[in-house]
């Protein structure tokens, strides 16, 4: 009998993990297929960085908010409301300490840094992109080459949002995937 009950609770727990997982999994494939993708602009980023394994560290040209409002604390928790231009380039509507009700705008969640000079700066969540071990390297040193170029080159990331979910899915340099780059 008690044998029983064990074999019971311990299917109802492995079910209860493929449930969860599943809902992970298909949170970010609904995310993806509702072709809501924005174009984040990339920046330069430092060189060095010895405990970075096996993706490529992202920084984006999107960092910071004018306002007037000073009063922001460091590592707060805000709404970024985002719009696209006719290429499907990201930019800010606008910075929330609350979730605004009346904005139908695409939004992600950022935590603030510092205030200085008129804006608020902060860090996009998506910053890592994970490729193949053996060809993250490659992409990583590509990646800063052409972000060393300045503007000659187009480096953009692609990301689906979605109530609140967000999937980075490919850094795209001059027009072709960085994956597709760094196999050739």
């Amino acid at each position: 009998m008690k044998k029983t009950y064990i074999y019971l609770l311990f299917s109802l727990m492995v079910i209860a993990q493929i449930v969860a997982s599943a809902q992970i999994v298909y949170k970010h494939e609904a995310t993806i297929h509702s072709e809501n993708v924005y174009k984040f602009i990339t920046a330069p980023i430092d060189p060095s960085d010895p405990f970075r394994g096996k993706y490529i560290v992202l920084d984006f040209k999107m960092n910071s908010f004018t306002t007037d409002d000073e009063d922001w604390d460091y590592g707060e928790k805000a709404y970024l409301y985002l719009e696209k231009d006719e290429e499907d380039y990201a930019y800010i509507d606008t910075l929330s300490k609350t979730k605004l009700a009346n904005n139908p705008n695409d939004y992600i969640i950022v935590e603030t840094g510092s205030y200085y000079d008129g804006k608020i700066h902060f860090d996009l969540p998506f910053d890592t992109y994970y490729m193949k071990e053996t060809k993250a390297y490659d992409a990583e040193l590509l990646y800063r080459e052409n972000n060393r170029r300045g503007e000659a080159q187009k480096v953009y990331a692609t990301v689906y949002i979605q109530d609140e979910t967000y999937v980075l899915t490919d850094v795209i340099i001059d027009g072709i995937s960085i994956k597709d780059s760094v196999e050739k």
